[in-house]
């Protein structure tokens, strides 16, 4: 058996099958363009559209290294050998190519042969009755009938279940091949085999056959077209070829439990107990971490964003545990990166991003772990006056899962209090959390929900579509599709909403943030006018009206973008790439690109940064630009491998995925940036630059707003339009809007001191004429009364008035506002003493008028909806005063 390096199996697998035929084909992002997937949880997920035949693939054998993250089992990672939340999955894939015979072959060559691992330690596991399976294992393979195993459904077919419980559509039985550490390891019982739950047998590798079509009332139909997914788990294979007893000893976790016991001062692997766990979850968790951020994930708690931050947190707690208090986790990420950064070298771009956010984030749940202890500490204050004797699962729930608050932190504390916690409804709510977390991450029920449709009729009669419109607005084409209601039809006549195929177009299909062109389809004098463009596999779907005449298919037209509309969007895009250096230069090399949207009428940029921009920096970014375009820098765009493109120092975005050949778009020597979208040709063709906004849109993300061209200069237009307003409504010029402004302003602070002290003197008088309709009641004085035209300040020092012309009073005060009503009720404090309480009496006055509210036991506001219900509010205050005070 081979001892090898990660990075060796893994590109050994992927050179394996490329000699067998199968495409080299990139991860795809941990954040798949799916809308049913929270994270990218297995090697097929970007190759959906070719398995359910909606898109045809560049070529039907294909092979990957996928990144990819589960949160399923988020909880037993690092108390088992091989669970993780991020991990790598080696695959290969058929689609309507080789199918059983084959997979099953090739996999047994590259276990036997390329890893030398002994052909005795290998058994697998079939469908209880895929007996074609079980004879190429036995009769082509020569695996003893005795290491092969036959499962149900629940474990060997995907989806799981499939036969009798759905969904519906293609499924097939899967052959999985595990590893044998031996008789003397797991249960060490004569009967162990790949079913049994011991740590034994690792399973290394899932072949899956869909062969089927699964119809209502789980009819199995084969299908005509049959398919290859295979999944390979890289960190389990490696901890096997490296002899090590987990997937945590291999060389994709040593280093970073190395420094993890540099920090905490713990030995990983002294013990085996509770601290090599926790070890084992922070580097887990932060693999994790670091690839979800470096694909632009943020924390946050919602989606994406709050299994992110679950992670963090998890990784933080584990490293309280081990006794680490202080920042800890950015440090990790160099680590990871060093690893990784062979077959992921975007990583390195994206490092300083990464540490800051991991830092920010554990800065934050560091304040909050200490929010969570004060939520405790009232919890438990609550309870006991009360007289309670559990901690409710719901309370010890919220702790954990708001506030990051561990349940045996919660009873540790609870004990010292008297307090058990009811540990079983807590459970009830984890595995409600837990099967949550499942169907967000599932894709077996949403994976195959269609047929073909007209556009694969298209794809696989016709090429993909060639875009010629970097360098035209106009070319000759030949229509080979023509969809009218999502069906392929021979011609469409005038008013037909219609979605046209071209052999070849100059459309710039909406893609990168760049919305498509319009423009003209022309026919022999009929016209289509193209309203939409987008790229659907290799196809350019021109959507529109036929506004005169008819078309035909297979027939030529002429393809004419909108000129106007097509220059205004390649100032903006190119604006773009000159704004996001700009960023860099003023703010710092942690600014990347985290979204952007171009259209013709501005453009707007996502980037990451966690505070918000200081005026004059933004003003500086804002010259920055603008100095760019008046040097009138040349735009180059040059074709080249990535390789060539990284090397070079182009930057790459979020969540893009690139292959083979990129384009490179470089402005001067100012940027640099990887783009497939359009620009100018020199940067004094965008005119001049001006930001309209800048703010927060997410956590760590903020947004710039900016137009060019034609729109900067209406938006300045504009603006010179409203400062003439301005100065005539002053009546002054432009220039001296300013200093007449000041003066305005002065002038009405002047007045509005000069109503504030009228209004304290006409409320000084009030008081006196209030203060003689006090009543006394067992020798309390109450002053119940209607004030008019009353704000929250007036009431207060009218009250405040009262009670010191009186002395000792109950003070209640009423004013209407806009059909609402305002309460003021002040105590003084020798009533306070014998227990009278503002703030219950204004919450019994305001529930009359249909309001509420409280306050200190002196002092207490409140609202009401219903100012017709004054009067009687304040006969509740009567009432309720005159009670306690005869009690």
């Amino acid at each position: 058996m081979q001892n090898m390096k990660s990075y060796e199996l893994r590109e050994l697998f992927l050179k394996f099958f490329e000699e067998k035929g199968c495409l080299i084909h990139p991860s795809d992002s941990l954040t798949p363009n799916d809308p049913t997937l929270l994270f990218t949880s297995a090697g097929m997920v970007q190759f959906k559209p070719y398995f359910t035949g909606e898109r045809v693939p560049p070529k039907t054998r294909m092979t990957t290294s996928q990144k990819c993250l589960r949160t399923g089992d988020l909880d037993i990672v690092g108390t088992t050998p091989f669970h993780h939340t991020f991990f790598e999955m080696l695959g290969n894939f058929s689609f309507g190519d080789y199918f059983k015979e084959e997979a099953i072959t090739w996999a047994w060559e590259f276990i036997t042969e390329r890893l030398k691992i002994p052909g005795d330690r290998i058994w697998v596991s079939v469908y209880q009755t895929d007996d074609e399976a079980a004879e190429i294992w036995e009769k082509k393979i020569g695996i003893p009938a005795n290491h092969i195993v036959r499962m149900g459904e629940k474990s060997n077919y995907w989806p799981s279940n499939a036969p009798s419980e759905g969904p519906n559509g293609p499924c097939g039985p899967c052959s999985e091949i595990f590893y044998d550490f031996g008789e003397d390891v797991g249960c060490c019982k004569p009967e162990c085999d790949p079913d049994c739950d011991c740590a034994r047998f690792s399973e290394i590798w899932n072949l899956v056959f869909m062969q089927f079509n699964r119809e209502e009332g789980g009819k199995l139909t084969p299908l005509p077209r049959k398919n290859i997914d295979t999944g390979m788990g890289l960190e389990r294979v490696t901890a096997i070829l490296q002899g090590t007893p987990t997937n945590f000893e291999t060389d994709l976790f040593m280093p970073i439990l190395s420094r993890i016991s540099e920090i905490s001062g713990v030995k990983y692997g002294a013990t085996d107990g509770p601290s090599d766990v926790a070890m084992r979850v922070i580097a887990d968790h932060s693999r994790a971490m670091v690839f979800a951020i470096s694909d632009g994930v943020m924390p946050s708690n919602v989606g994406r964003g709050y299994v992110l931050r679950r992670v963090i947190r998890r990784a933080v707690l584990k490293g309280r545990s081990l006794g680490v208090k202080e920042l800890f986790l950015d440090s990790l990420t160099p680590v990871v990166i060093e690893i990784m950064k062979g077959q992921y070298p975007e990583l390195v771009e994206r490092e300083g991003h990464v540490c800051r956010t991991i830092k920010s984030e554990e800065e934050k749940f560091s304040r909050t772990l200490d929010m969570g202890l004060q939520k405790l500490e009232e919890v438990i204050e609550r309870l006991s006056g009360h007289g309670a004797v559990e901690v409710p699962g719901a309370e010890a729930f919220v702790l954990y899962d708001t506030y990051g608050f561990p349940m045996e932190l919660t009873q540790e504390i609870a004990a010292e209090r008297g307090l058990t916690v009811d540990t079983d409804s807590f459970e009830d709510a984890m595995k409600e959390q837990r099967r949550m977390a499942r169907a967000g991450s599932d894709i077996a029920t949403e994976l195959f929900s269609g047929s073909l449709s007209a556009l694969t009729e298209i794809e696989r009669s016709e090429p993909a579509t060639e875009f010629v419109g970097y360098g035209c607005f106009s070319a000759g084409a030949r229509i080979v599709g023509i969809l009218n209601a999502g069906e392929l039809v021979d011609s469409a006549s005038a008013g037909d909403k219609v979605d046209v195929v071209l052999d070849r177009t100059p459309f710039y299909a909406e893609m990168g943030g760049q919305v498509s062109d319009i423009g003209t389809l022309t026919q022999d004098g009929s016209v289509v006018k193209v309203e939409h463009v987008s790229k659907v596999g290799g196809l350019y779907v021109h959507s529109g009206v036929v506004q005169s005449g008819s078309i035909s298919a297979d027939s030529p037209v002429v393809a004419e973008l909108d000129a106007e509309y097509r220059r205004a969007i390649m100032r903006n895009h190119t604006a773009t790439h000159l704004l996001h250096k700009a960023l860099q230069t003023v703010l710092g090399d942690h600014v990347v690109q985290a979204g952007s949207s171009v259209d013709p009428d501005r453009l707007r940029f996502d980037f990451t940064q966690n505070t918000a921009i200081p005026t004059d920096d933004l003003a500086r970014i804002e010259e920055i630009v603008n100095e760019e375009i008046l040097n009138d820098d040349d735009v180059d765009i040059v074709e080249m491998s990535l390789e060539e493109a990284r090397s070079g120092g182009a930057m790459a975005l979020f969540s893009e995925k690139y292959a083979g050949v990129v384009r490179v778009v470089s402005v001067g020597d100012f940027s640099k940036e990887l783009c497939g979208g359009t620009h100018v040709g020199r940067t004094a063709q965008i005119g001049s630059f001006k930001i309209l906004s800048e703010g927060s849109v997410a956590a760590g993300v903020r947004r710039i707003e900016a137009v060019t061209g034609m729109g900067a200069y209406k938006y300045m237009h504009e603006r010179e339009g409203l400062l003439a307003t301005v100065a005539e409504m002053l009546r002054t010029n432009a220039a001296e809007v300013p200093s007449s402004l000041t003066r305005l302003m002065e002038s009405l602070r002047a007045a509005e001191k000069e109503i504030e002290a009228l209004k304290q003197k006409t409320a000084s008088g009030q008081a006196d004429e209030l203060a003689a309709q006090a009543v006394e009641c067992n020798g309390v004085k109450i002053i119940a009364a209607r004030v008019e035209g009353g704000d929250l300040d007036i009431m207060s020092s009218l009250a405040d008035s009262l009670a010191q012309k009186l002395g000792s009073a109950v003070i209640a005060l009423a004013s209407p506002s806009n059909e609402k009503v305002l309460f003021v009720v002040e105590v003084t404090a020798d009533l306070v003493k014998r227990g009278f309480n503002a703030g219950n009496i204004v919450r019994e006055a305001a529930k009359v008028a249909g309001g509420g509210g409280g306050g200190r036991p002196d002092f207490a506001q409140a609202g009401g909806r219903d100012a017709t219900k004054l009067d009687e509010a304040l006969s509740k205050v009567r009432e309720v005063v005159e009670q306690q005070a005869k009690a």
